[in-house]
Protein backbone atom coordinates (compact mmCIF):
# COMPACT_ATOMS: atom_id res chain seq x y z
CA UNK A 1 0.00 0.00 0.00
CA UNK A 2 1.42 3.40 -1.03
CA UNK A 3 0.23 6.73 0.25
CA UNK A 4 1.53 10.16 -0.72
CA UNK A 5 1.36 12.99 1.78
CA UNK A 6 0.66 16.31 0.03
CA UNK A 7 -0.37 19.70 1.38
CA UNK A 8 -4.03 19.04 0.54
CA UNK A 9 -3.94 15.88 2.69
CA UNK A 10 -2.74 17.67 5.82
CA UNK A 11 -6.08 18.31 7.47
CA UNK A 12 -7.19 14.72 7.11
CA UNK A 13 -3.91 13.33 8.37
CA UNK A 14 -3.85 15.73 11.29
CA UNK A 15 -7.28 14.42 12.24
CA UNK A 16 -6.00 10.87 11.85
CA UNK A 17 -3.06 11.64 14.10
CA UNK A 18 -5.40 13.05 16.71
CA UNK A 19 -7.54 9.93 16.44
CA UNK A 20 -4.48 7.80 17.06
CA UNK A 21 -3.75 9.74 20.22
CA UNK A 22 -0.67 11.50 18.86
CA UNK A 23 -0.25 14.42 21.20
CA UNK A 24 0.18 17.92 19.80
CA UNK A 25 3.27 19.79 20.87
CA UNK A 26 3.32 23.43 21.88
CA UNK A 27 6.76 23.79 20.28
CA UNK A 28 6.70 21.26 17.51
CA UNK A 29 10.03 19.92 16.29
CA UNK A 30 8.83 20.47 12.71
CA UNK A 31 8.35 24.21 13.18
CA UNK A 32 12.08 24.96 13.12
CA UNK A 33 12.92 22.78 10.11
CA UNK A 34 14.43 24.36 6.98
CA UNK A 35 12.41 24.75 3.77
CA UNK A 36 15.30 24.60 1.30
CA UNK A 37 14.15 21.16 0.07
CA UNK A 38 10.60 22.35 -0.70
CA UNK A 39 9.12 20.50 -3.68
CA UNK A 40 11.13 17.35 -3.03
CA UNK A 41 9.32 14.00 -2.76
CA UNK A 42 10.81 11.31 -0.54
CA UNK A 43 9.88 7.69 -1.16
CA UNK A 44 9.74 5.71 2.08
CA UNK A 45 9.44 1.96 2.62
CA UNK A 46 7.53 1.39 5.86
CA UNK A 47 5.60 -1.52 7.35
CA UNK A 48 1.88 -2.24 7.51
CA UNK A 49 2.00 -3.05 11.24
CA UNK A 50 -0.25 -0.84 13.42
CA UNK A 51 2.86 0.24 15.36
CA UNK A 52 3.71 2.55 12.43
CA UNK A 53 0.29 4.18 12.01
CA UNK A 54 1.20 7.17 14.18
CA UNK A 55 4.61 7.55 12.54
CA UNK A 56 2.94 7.73 9.13
CA UNK A 57 0.19 10.13 10.23
CA UNK A 58 2.63 12.52 11.88
CA UNK A 59 4.51 12.92 8.59
CA UNK A 60 1.91 15.53 7.65
CA UNK A 61 3.57 17.94 10.05
CA UNK A 62 6.93 17.39 8.38
CA UNK A 63 5.42 18.12 4.96
CA UNK A 64 3.70 21.26 6.23
CA UNK A 65 6.92 22.59 7.79
CA UNK A 66 9.39 21.68 5.03
CA UNK A 67 7.39 21.41 1.80
CA UNK A 68 8.83 17.88 1.38
CA UNK A 69 6.18 15.40 0.25
CA UNK A 70 6.32 11.87 1.65
CA UNK A 71 5.33 8.91 -0.49
CA UNK A 72 4.99 6.06 1.99
CA UNK A 73 4.77 2.43 0.87
CA UNK A 74 3.66 0.15 3.70
CA UNK A 75 4.55 -3.49 3.14
CA UNK A 76 3.60 -6.54 5.17
CA UNK A 77 6.37 -7.52 7.61
CA UNK A 78 6.57 -10.94 5.95
CA UNK A 79 7.33 -9.27 2.58
CA UNK A 80 9.59 -6.48 3.82
CA UNK A 81 12.94 -8.29 3.68
CA UNK A 82 12.50 -9.67 0.17
CA UNK A 83 11.16 -6.43 -1.31
CA UNK A 84 13.84 -4.28 0.28
CA UNK A 85 16.73 -6.56 -0.72
CA UNK A 86 15.41 -6.82 -4.27
CA UNK A 87 15.16 -3.03 -4.58
CA UNK A 88 18.70 -2.47 -3.28
CA UNK A 89 20.55 -5.36 -4.92
CA UNK A 90 18.89 -4.81 -8.30
CA UNK A 91 20.03 -1.18 -8.17
CA UNK A 92 16.41 -0.04 -8.61
CA UNK A 93 16.74 2.26 -5.60
CA UNK A 94 13.07 3.20 -5.58
CA UNK A 95 13.23 4.27 -1.93
CA UNK A 96 15.11 7.15 -0.33
CA UNK A 97 14.32 6.03 3.22
CA UNK A 98 13.59 2.58 4.59
CA UNK A 99 12.68 0.88 7.82
CA UNK A 100 14.56 -2.31 8.65
CA UNK A 101 15.10 -4.76 11.48
CA UNK A 102 18.61 -5.17 12.80
CA UNK A 103 18.92 -8.83 11.81
CA UNK A 104 19.35 -7.51 8.27
CA UNK A 105 21.87 -4.77 9.04
CA UNK A 106 25.00 -6.63 7.92
CA UNK A 107 23.33 -7.39 4.60
CA UNK A 108 22.08 -3.81 4.22
CA UNK A 109 25.24 -2.04 5.37
CA UNK A 110 26.75 -1.61 1.86
CA UNK A 111 23.53 0.02 0.63
CA UNK A 112 22.64 2.45 3.44
CA UNK A 113 24.24 5.81 4.18
CA UNK A 114 26.34 6.58 7.25
CA UNK A 115 24.28 8.80 9.56
CA UNK A 116 27.16 9.66 11.90
CA UNK A 117 27.26 13.42 12.32
CA UNK A 118 24.15 13.93 10.19
CA UNK A 119 22.76 16.56 12.56
CA UNK A 120 25.87 18.64 11.96
CA UNK A 121 25.98 17.99 8.22
CA UNK A 122 22.33 18.93 7.56
CA UNK A 123 21.77 22.52 8.66
CA UNK A 124 18.61 22.96 10.71
CA UNK A 125 18.19 19.25 11.47
CA UNK A 126 17.22 18.21 15.02
CA UNK A 127 19.97 16.91 17.28
CA UNK A 128 20.43 13.14 17.09
CA UNK A 129 20.77 13.03 20.91
CA UNK A 130 22.46 9.63 20.71
CA UNK A 131 23.03 9.52 24.47
CA UNK A 132 19.23 9.31 24.85
CA UNK A 133 19.37 5.69 23.63
CA UNK A 134 20.63 2.74 25.68
CA UNK A 135 24.18 2.30 24.37
CA UNK A 136 23.86 -1.42 23.65
CA UNK A 137 20.52 -0.94 21.90
CA UNK A 138 21.96 1.72 19.60
CA UNK A 139 24.93 -0.52 18.84
CA UNK A 140 22.75 -3.52 17.98
CA UNK A 141 20.05 -1.61 16.09
CA UNK A 142 22.17 0.64 13.94
CA UNK A 143 25.93 0.16 13.90
CA UNK A 144 28.09 -2.01 11.67
CA UNK A 145 31.70 -1.38 12.57
CA UNK A 146 32.21 2.39 12.63
CA UNK A 147 29.17 3.03 10.44
CA UNK A 148 25.90 4.30 11.93
CA UNK A 149 23.53 2.97 9.27
CA UNK A 150 20.28 3.41 11.13
CA UNK A 151 18.52 4.99 14.09
CA UNK A 152 15.96 3.22 16.30
CA UNK A 153 12.37 4.11 15.48
CA UNK A 154 10.59 1.39 17.48
CA UNK A 155 12.16 -0.09 20.60
CA UNK A 156 11.39 -3.65 21.60
CA UNK A 157 12.79 -6.06 24.15
CA UNK A 158 11.28 -9.45 24.91
CA UNK A 159 9.34 -9.83 28.17
CA UNK A 160 7.85 -12.75 30.02
CA UNK A 161 4.23 -12.01 30.93
CA UNK A 162 2.00 -13.90 33.32
CA UNK A 163 -1.67 -13.74 34.24
CA UNK A 164 -1.71 -12.75 37.93
CA UNK A 165 -5.35 -13.73 38.33
CA UNK A 166 -4.69 -17.26 37.03
CA UNK A 167 -1.64 -17.67 39.27
CA UNK A 168 -3.55 -16.48 42.32
CA UNK A 169 -6.40 -18.90 41.61
CA UNK A 170 -3.88 -21.75 41.41
CA UNK A 171 -2.27 -20.74 44.70
CA UNK A 172 0.97 -19.70 42.98
CA UNK A 173 3.11 -16.63 43.72
CA UNK A 174 2.40 -13.67 41.48
CA UNK A 175 6.06 -12.66 41.40
CA UNK A 176 8.52 -13.12 38.53
CA UNK A 177 9.89 -16.65 38.05
CA UNK A 178 13.64 -16.91 38.65
CA UNK A 179 14.29 -19.72 36.15
CA UNK A 180 12.74 -21.30 33.09
CA UNK A 181 12.21 -24.47 35.16
CA UNK A 182 9.98 -22.40 37.43
CA UNK A 183 8.02 -21.19 34.37
CA UNK A 184 7.29 -24.80 33.46
CA UNK A 185 6.53 -25.84 37.06
CA UNK A 186 3.96 -23.05 37.26
CA UNK A 187 2.66 -24.00 33.84
CA UNK A 188 1.92 -27.56 34.96
CA UNK A 189 -0.20 -26.28 37.84
CA UNK A 190 -1.99 -23.79 35.60
CA UNK A 191 -2.91 -26.23 32.82
CA UNK A 192 -6.34 -27.82 32.75
CA UNK A 193 -10.00 -27.13 31.93
CA UNK A 194 -9.14 -25.66 28.57
CA UNK A 195 -6.41 -23.46 30.00
CA UNK A 196 -2.68 -23.82 29.43
CA UNK A 197 0.49 -22.91 31.26
CA UNK A 198 2.50 -21.33 28.45
CA UNK A 199 1.97 -20.09 24.89
CA UNK A 200 4.84 -21.71 22.98
CA UNK A 201 5.16 -20.68 19.31
CA UNK A 202 6.47 -23.94 17.85
CA UNK A 203 5.85 -23.24 14.17
CA UNK A 204 8.50 -22.75 11.50
CA UNK A 205 8.22 -19.07 12.31
CA UNK A 206 10.25 -16.09 13.55
CA UNK A 207 8.74 -16.17 17.04
CA UNK A 208 9.82 -19.80 17.42
CA UNK A 209 13.39 -18.63 16.80
CA UNK A 210 12.86 -15.94 19.46
CA UNK A 211 12.01 -18.58 22.09
CA UNK A 212 14.97 -20.72 21.05
CA UNK A 213 17.29 -17.70 21.32
CA UNK A 214 16.06 -16.77 24.80
CA UNK A 215 16.50 -20.31 26.08
CA UNK A 216 19.86 -20.80 24.37
CA UNK A 217 21.28 -17.75 26.15
CA UNK A 218 19.67 -18.67 29.47
CA UNK A 219 21.34 -22.09 29.27
CA UNK A 220 24.76 -20.55 28.66
CA UNK A 221 24.94 -20.87 24.89
CA UNK A 222 27.15 -18.76 22.64
CA UNK A 223 26.76 -18.45 18.90
CA UNK A 224 30.38 -19.09 17.89
CA UNK A 225 33.55 -20.77 19.11
CA UNK A 226 36.77 -18.69 19.22
CA UNK A 227 37.72 -20.00 15.76
CA UNK A 228 34.44 -18.75 14.26
CA UNK A 229 32.64 -22.08 13.92
CA UNK A 230 29.00 -22.12 15.01
CA UNK A 231 28.12 -23.74 18.34
CA UNK A 232 24.36 -24.09 17.95
CA UNK A 233 24.58 -27.85 18.46
CA UNK A 234 26.47 -27.51 21.74
CA UNK A 235 25.25 -28.86 25.08
CA UNK A 236 23.27 -25.62 25.47
CA UNK A 237 21.76 -26.18 22.02
CA UNK A 238 20.66 -29.71 22.92
CA UNK A 239 19.26 -28.49 26.25
CA UNK A 240 17.30 -25.78 24.44
CA UNK A 241 15.71 -28.23 22.01
CA UNK A 242 14.93 -30.63 24.84
CA UNK A 243 13.38 -27.91 26.99
CA UNK A 244 11.15 -26.70 24.17
CA UNK A 245 10.01 -30.19 23.18
CA UNK A 246 9.80 -31.93 26.55
CA UNK A 247 8.94 -29.10 28.94
CA UNK A 248 7.29 -26.04 27.37
CA UNK A 249 5.46 -28.03 24.69
CA UNK A 250 3.75 -30.16 27.37
CA UNK A 251 2.05 -27.14 28.96
CA UNK A 252 1.15 -25.34 25.74
CA UNK A 253 -2.06 -25.43 23.67
CA UNK A 254 -2.53 -28.07 21.01
CA UNK A 255 -2.14 -26.74 17.49
CA UNK A 256 0.84 -24.59 18.44
CA UNK A 257 3.09 -26.34 15.89
CA UNK A 258 2.07 -23.68 13.37
CA UNK A 259 2.12 -20.72 15.75
CA UNK A 260 3.90 -17.42 15.26
CA UNK A 261 3.63 -14.24 17.33
CA UNK A 262 0.00 -13.37 16.53
CA UNK A 263 -1.17 -16.72 17.86
CA UNK A 264 0.83 -16.22 21.05
CA UNK A 265 -0.74 -12.80 21.53
CA UNK A 266 -4.22 -14.18 20.97
CA UNK A 267 -3.68 -17.05 23.40
CA UNK A 268 -2.45 -14.79 26.18
CA UNK A 269 -4.92 -11.96 25.59
CA UNK A 270 -7.89 -14.35 25.73
CA UNK A 271 -6.53 -15.95 28.94
CA UNK A 272 -6.14 -19.30 27.17
CA UNK A 273 -2.47 -19.40 28.20
CA UNK A 274 -1.28 -17.98 31.52
CA UNK A 275 2.33 -17.24 30.53
CA UNK A 276 3.93 -16.01 27.31
CA UNK A 277 6.83 -14.08 25.81
CA UNK A 278 5.45 -10.78 24.44
CA UNK A 279 7.01 -7.64 22.94
CA UNK A 280 6.22 -4.19 24.45
CA UNK A 281 4.63 -3.03 21.21
CA UNK A 282 1.61 -5.15 22.20
CA UNK A 283 1.31 -4.03 25.82
CA UNK A 284 -1.11 -1.21 25.01
CA UNK A 285 -3.45 -3.74 23.34
CA UNK A 286 -3.20 -6.13 26.29
CA UNK A 287 -4.01 -3.23 28.62
CA UNK A 288 -7.19 -2.30 26.73
CA UNK A 289 -10.27 -3.96 28.33
CA UNK A 290 -12.06 -3.74 25.00
CA UNK A 291 -9.41 -5.86 23.31
CA UNK A 292 -8.00 -8.04 26.06
CA UNK A 293 -9.37 -10.38 28.73
CA UNK A 294 -6.21 -9.84 30.79
CA UNK A 295 -6.28 -6.03 30.95
CA UNK A 296 -5.14 -5.03 34.43
CA UNK A 297 -4.45 -8.65 35.30
CA UNK A 298 -0.97 -9.31 33.94
CA UNK A 299 2.53 -8.68 35.24
CA UNK A 300 5.81 -8.72 33.38
CA UNK A 301 9.55 -9.08 33.81
CA UNK A 302 12.60 -9.82 31.65
CA UNK A 303 12.78 -13.55 30.90
CA UNK A 304 15.11 -15.62 33.07
CA UNK A 305 18.61 -15.31 31.63
CA UNK A 306 18.18 -11.93 29.96
CA UNK A 307 16.17 -10.22 27.25
CA UNK A 308 16.39 -10.41 23.47
CA UNK A 309 16.27 -7.09 21.68
CA UNK A 310 13.74 -6.68 18.88
CA UNK A 311 12.67 -3.41 17.34
CA UNK A 312 12.93 -1.47 14.09
CA UNK A 313 15.42 1.04 12.70
CA UNK A 314 15.25 3.64 9.94
CA UNK A 315 17.97 4.49 7.45
CA UNK A 316 18.76 6.38 4.25
CA UNK A 317 19.56 4.80 0.87
CA UNK A 318 23.20 5.67 0.11
CA UNK A 319 22.31 6.13 -3.59
CA UNK A 320 19.39 8.46 -2.97
CA UNK A 321 19.57 11.63 -5.05
CA UNK A 322 17.77 13.37 -2.16
CA UNK A 323 20.10 12.24 0.61
CA UNK A 324 20.09 15.50 2.59
CA UNK A 325 16.29 15.76 2.61
CA UNK A 326 16.13 12.07 3.57
CA UNK A 327 18.52 12.61 6.46
CA UNK A 328 16.46 15.58 7.62
CA UNK A 329 13.32 13.41 7.72
CA UNK A 330 15.05 10.54 9.56
CA UNK A 331 16.48 12.88 12.18
CA UNK A 332 13.10 14.55 12.66
CA UNK A 333 11.01 11.36 12.95
CA UNK A 334 13.47 9.91 15.51
CA UNK A 335 13.88 13.16 17.48
CA UNK A 336 12.96 13.14 21.19
CA UNK A 337 9.86 15.33 20.74
CA UNK A 338 8.42 13.26 17.90
CA UNK A 339 9.19 9.96 19.65
CA UNK A 340 7.42 11.18 22.77
CA UNK A 341 4.35 12.07 20.75
CA UNK A 342 4.14 8.85 18.72
CA UNK A 343 4.61 6.94 21.98
CA UNK A 344 1.34 8.48 23.18
CA UNK A 345 -0.38 6.35 20.53
CA UNK A 346 1.24 3.16 21.82
CA UNK A 347 4.28 3.06 19.52
CA UNK A 348 7.06 1.48 21.57
CA UNK A 349 9.84 4.07 22.03
CA UNK A 350 13.55 3.36 22.11
CA UNK A 351 14.52 6.69 23.70
CA UNK A 352 15.17 6.78 27.45
CA UNK A 353 13.55 10.22 27.76
CA UNK A 354 10.25 8.89 26.39
CA UNK A 355 10.33 5.84 28.65
CA UNK A 356 10.77 8.16 31.65
CA UNK A 357 8.32 10.88 30.55
CA UNK A 358 5.77 11.39 33.38
CA UNK A 359 2.76 11.72 31.05
CA UNK A 360 3.73 8.56 29.17
CA UNK A 361 4.40 6.62 32.37
CA UNK A 362 0.99 7.66 33.66
CA UNK A 363 -0.59 6.27 30.50
CA UNK A 364 1.70 3.24 30.20
CA UNK A 365 2.81 2.19 33.71
CA UNK A 366 5.05 -0.54 32.27
CA UNK A 367 7.42 1.97 30.60
CA UNK A 368 9.85 1.98 33.57
CA UNK A 369 10.04 -1.83 33.26
CA UNK A 370 10.85 -1.51 29.56
CA UNK A 371 13.52 1.07 30.32
CA UNK A 372 15.06 -1.13 33.02
CA UNK A 373 15.08 -4.12 30.69
CA UNK A 374 16.77 -2.17 27.91
CA UNK A 375 19.48 -1.07 30.34
CA UNK A 376 20.00 -4.54 31.83
CA UNK A 377 21.24 -7.83 30.34
CA UNK A 378 20.23 -7.86 26.68
CA UNK A 379 21.46 -9.61 23.58
CA UNK A 380 20.72 -9.77 19.88
CA UNK A 381 20.22 -12.41 17.22
CA UNK A 382 23.20 -14.18 15.71
CA UNK A 383 25.55 -11.42 14.47
CA UNK A 384 26.03 -12.31 10.83
CA UNK A 385 24.80 -10.95 7.52
CA UNK A 386 22.43 -13.84 6.92
CA UNK A 387 20.84 -13.83 10.40
CA UNK A 388 17.37 -14.10 8.88
CA UNK A 389 18.23 -17.35 7.09
CA UNK A 390 19.85 -18.79 10.21
CA UNK A 391 16.79 -17.92 12.30
CA UNK A 392 14.60 -19.89 9.89
CA UNK A 393 16.95 -22.89 10.20
CA UNK A 394 16.59 -22.60 13.98
CA UNK A 395 12.79 -22.51 13.70
CA UNK A 396 12.70 -25.48 11.32
CA UNK A 397 14.68 -27.69 13.69
CA UNK A 398 12.92 -26.49 16.84
CA UNK A 399 9.60 -27.24 15.15
CA UNK A 400 10.81 -30.75 14.30
CA UNK A 401 11.82 -31.34 17.92
CA UNK A 402 8.47 -30.08 19.27
CA UNK A 403 6.56 -32.15 16.70
CA UNK A 404 8.57 -35.21 17.82
CA UNK A 405 9.62 -35.92 14.25
CA UNK A 406 13.20 -35.62 15.52
CA UNK A 407 14.75 -36.11 18.91
CA UNK A 408 16.11 -32.97 20.58
CA UNK A 409 19.61 -34.34 20.05
CA UNK A 410 19.02 -34.92 16.35
CA UNK A 411 17.41 -31.52 15.88
CA UNK A 412 20.38 -29.80 17.54
CA UNK A 413 22.85 -31.83 15.48
CA UNK A 414 20.99 -31.07 12.25
CA UNK A 415 20.89 -27.37 13.10
CA UNK A 416 24.62 -27.39 13.70
CA UNK A 417 25.25 -29.16 10.39
CA UNK A 418 22.91 -26.86 8.41
CA UNK A 419 24.48 -23.68 9.75
CA UNK A 420 28.02 -25.01 9.36
CA UNK A 421 27.44 -25.96 5.72
CA UNK A 422 25.67 -22.66 5.09
CA UNK A 423 28.63 -20.73 6.50
CA UNK A 424 31.00 -22.74 4.32
CA UNK A 425 28.96 -21.94 1.21
CA UNK A 426 29.00 -18.26 2.10
CA UNK A 427 32.75 -18.24 2.67
CA UNK A 428 32.79 -17.84 6.47
CA UNK A 429 34.41 -21.23 6.96
CA UNK A 430 36.63 -23.53 4.93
Amino acid sequence: MTMQIRRRDLAGLAAAAAGLGVAPSSARAADALPRRYEGTTLSIMSRSSPAFDAVTALGAEFTEATGIRLQVTRVAPSDHYAKLLLDLTSNTNAYDVTLFIYQWKYELAPFLADLAGADRAVAGAPSMALDDYPAKLLEIYGRVGDKLMGLPIVGDVAFLLWNKEALKAAGLPETAPATWDEVVARGRKLAGNGRFGFALPAGKTPQCAVLWTLLFHAFGGTYFAPDGTPTLGSAAGVQTMRFMAEALETVSPTGNLTWDYNEVMNSFSTAQSAQAVIWPGAFSILSDPGKSAVAGKFALAPPPGGSLLGGTSIGVNAKSAKAEAARLYVLWITSPDVVRRTAMSGTAPARLSALADPALVAKYPYFPDVKAAMLSETFGYIPMKEAEQVNMMVADEANAACARSKSPEQAAADLQEKVTQFMKRRGYLR
